[in-house]
């Protein structure tokens, strides 16, 4: 149970780092960051999909922090289970 735990804390502590990362990425597009992904005007495509990107990173960490959390969660379950059991 320990090694779920130390591999769930490991995933929460890198999808922490990755949603940092992003949002960094997002606040250097600027105030407006959106808005520049929707106007077809934006003269850089590569700003734009950079800040694509950005946005996608920040969902995909989002998504694996709560899977991660949700590990920690059950590891947690699991070893009050077994701790009712041994009383």
């Amino acid at each position: 149970m320990i090694s779920a735990l130390n591999t769930a804390t490991g995933g929460i502590l890198a999808a922490s780092q990755s949603f940092d990362q992003a949002a960094a990425k997002i606040a250097k597009a600027g105030a407006n960051a959106v808005e520049q992904v929707t106007n077809t005007s934006i003269t850089s495509p590569t700003q734009k999909d950079d800040v694509v990107e950005a946005v996608v990173q920040l969902t995909r960490a989002e998504t694996n922090y709560a899977a991660n959390a949700k590990v920690a969660e059950t590891v947690s379950d699991l070893a009050g289970e077994v701790l009712d059991i041994l009383a």
